[in-house]
């Protein structure tokens, strides 16, 4: 009885000394892919956003190694809408999009010296979205667009999009002296986030694309 628990305490023991805990932030880049360009004509302009998170990195055969992380994530762009009705109602918006995600990247690293690339799935879980600009609409059968044309909104959005997205990772790094490393990371959507509603039409397969600079630190590294 005592050698398989003497032997399940030192399997433990070696998987807690391979694998090693961390935190990270940094900044990212966001913006939207866009793949049908026929409907809405949604131009997205991408803006700094920023993201934290922990992980562990858990040492494979070889030179390689896994990397659960899970991290916040705040993606931010402005965004122009422009809905052509014709003959009833044109439509414009202007605004900044706040996208508040849940991430759960899962990377496999190989390691070259102190250098390293990494690839992997993400899956993501909306928190929040918010939107923060104005609209306008003009009809074709006023010749005047008066002030009341113009509505500016400060409001939730997270029902315009999609709680669940999925992705794919890839990026570079550096370890460096005591526990540190520095790294980039370029991550895109495999499914459109929009619903179908006056801004963000289903038909426009929105796509998340981001851009991330990292800064971590790795207790035992």
């Amino acid at each position: 009885m005592k050698q398989p628990l003497l032997l399940l305490a030192s399997l433990l023991l070696v998987s807690t000394a391979q694998a090693q805990f961390g935190v990270k932030a940094g900044a990212n880049y966001a913006t939207l892919s866009k793949e049908n360009k026929s409907s809405n004509y949604i131009h997205p302009k991408g803006r700094v956003g920023y993201q934290v998170g922990v992980f562990y990195e858990q040492k494979l055969a070889g030179h390689f190694s896994l990397v659960p992380e899970v991290q916040f994530s705040r993606q931010q762009l402005d965004a122009e809408v422009l809905r052509f009705n014709f003959p009833a109602e044109d439509y414009h918006a202007q605004y900044q999009l706040k996208l508040s995600y849940l991430t759960i990247p899962v990377m496999l690293r190989t390691h070259f010296g102190r250098f390293y690339l990494e690839a992997g799935p993400q899956a993501g879980f909306l928190l929040a979205a918010r939107e923060k600009g104005e609209e306008r609409t003009l009809s074709y059968l006023s010749s005047y667009m008066g002030p009341d044309n113009t509505t500016y909104f400060d409001r939730s959005a997270t029902a315009d999009f999609r709680r669940f997205d999925v992705g794919i990772c890839a990026g570079i790094g550096v370890k460096l002296p005591a526990g540190f490393a520095v790294g980039i990371r370029a991550s895109t959507g495999l499914i459109s986030i929009a619903r179908d509603n006056q801004i963000t039409s289903d038909d426009n397969h929105l796509r998340n694309q981001v851009a991330q600079a990292l800064v971590s630190y790795q207790l035992g590294g």
